[in-house]
């Protein structure tokens, strides 16, 4: 099957005593153009997966003013597959655009979904019979496409749009406006910089097991709130004393450990995704039993005859 290219064109303009003369600093322009590549780049992942590729172009029509520039999206399509956003090809990558740059029909796009919100969560949620959703806060409401919702959720794209904007932190650029068609600009001014900030991915939690398993002891701490040092026979890990009634034993001397001594533990184990991998955490529920280090060979005596 023959490729082919869906193409819509956006246009970006920075505005502001810096650029006035129609120049603006290579250092600010460049980031900005490549975050908006990277941003269609996402936002074409979320929404139409691997079956479909983006790619951002710059064209050569500079304007002078504000600042200027037409950006092309092509996106490659495989023929006789139909887009995930309209159901024909051909409008694919102009219906892409709006989602990012300003929806039409009373829909809001990303961007302007996130200068409402301006770092806060949304209170609800409500799906619409037309196929869109409002978004509610205490005193006001949009609606959106649900498309938006997922580009809105994804991390990715919201990196990329906090560096699309990122112009605006420096002195002498006060606004970037986006039209991704005639009809429809989206502004973007200084003080809505702060609401684009990226949020921190929220922990994730992938396992809670609880297991029994023995260890030997590497060290073990007196203080409340001290993790114990213990060896599985393959690795050591830190754990926390959650037993009171053993570390009651211990605080009292009942308890006395030697070398090569084994703690048989009810263990509960969790694991969590953040933000630079998975963090785990052992949890020490129960010491079911302490066995001291053996002090004699095990002999089996045979019944008497």
């Amino acid at each position: 099957m023959a490729d082919e290219m869906s193409r819509a064109t956006l246009r970006v303009a920075f505005d502001g005593p810096a650029i006035h003369d129609g120049t603006m600093d290579v250092r600010d322009l460049a980031p900005s153009l490549l975050a908006i590549g990277q941003l269609c780049e996402e936002a074409n992942r979320v929404l139409n997966g691997e079956r479909i590729q983006a790619t951002v172009l710059v064209r050569s029509d500079f304007r002078k003013g504000s600042f200027e520039v037409n950006l092309d999206l092509v996106q490659s399509l495989i023929s006789q597959m139909r887009s995930f956003l309209t159901g024909e090809d051909a409008t694919a990558a102009a219906n892409l655009l709006a989602l990012l740059g300003g929806a039409s029909g009373g829909t809001t796009g990303l961007i302007g979904v996130i200068k409402w919100l301006r770092g806060r969560r949304p209170k609800r949620l409500v799906s619409l019979e037309s196929g869109r959703v409002r978004l509610e806060l205490d005193d006001s409401s949009i609606e959106t496409a649900r498309e938006v919702i997922d580009l809105y959720r994804d991390l990715g794209v919201r990196k990329a749009a906090a560096d699309v904007i990122r112009p605006l932190e420096n002195p002498g650029i006060e606004l970037i406006e986006f039209s991704p068609n005639p009809e429809s600009t989206e502004v973007v001014e200084k003080s809505d910089a702060p609401s684009f900030a990226a949020p921190e991915p929220e922990e994730e939690q992938i396992i809670n097991e609880e297991r029994k398993s023995a260890f030997t002891i590497v060290s073990v701490s007196f203080k409340d709130g001290n993790k114990w040092r213990l060896y599985d026979g393959q690795n050591t890990i830190n754990v926390t004393m959650a037993d009171e009634k053993f570390i009651s034993r211990v605080n009292q001397n009942d308890v006395v450990f030697a070398k090569g001594d084994i703690l048989v533990c009810r263990v509960l184990m969790e694991q969590w995704r953040v933000k630079d991998g998975l963090r785990t955490e052992y949890t020490v529920l129960e010491v079911v039993e302490h066995r001291s280090a053996a002090r004699q060979l095990p002999l089996q005596f045979d019944p008497p005859e």
